[in-house]
């Protein structure tokens, strides 16, 4: 049961994270108006050069390199940002 509850811990802090890189990339979002489910391209309509800056970001923080297909296989929202980045820490 500890293992689960480090996971979630884990996941929600990956979560925080990358929501502080998003607002922190696009600069004008303010942090209050995202969350975990929050999809970047849908709900804010950015376009695709800040999407590949803030990918980009998440990978050097993480220090993780996934694919363009691995990217493109998520649904885009923040949580499936986070997952994608656990799933190369775990590795």
């Amino acid at each position: 049961m500890e293992n689960d509850n480090g996971g979630l811990a884990q996941k929600d802090q990956v979560i925080e994270t990358v929501i502080d890189i998003f607002v922190r990339v696009i600069g004008f979002i303010e942090r209050e108006n995202v969350s975990r489910s929050t999809n970047p391209a849908k709900d804010f309509h950015i376009d695709t050069d800040d999407l590949s800056l803030f990918i980009e970001e998440v990978e050097k923080h993480f220090h993780i390199g996934a694919s363009q297909s691995e990217w493109f296989s998520i649904d885009g929202t923040i949580e499936s940002v986070a997952s994608l980045v656990l799933r190369h820490l775990s590795k």
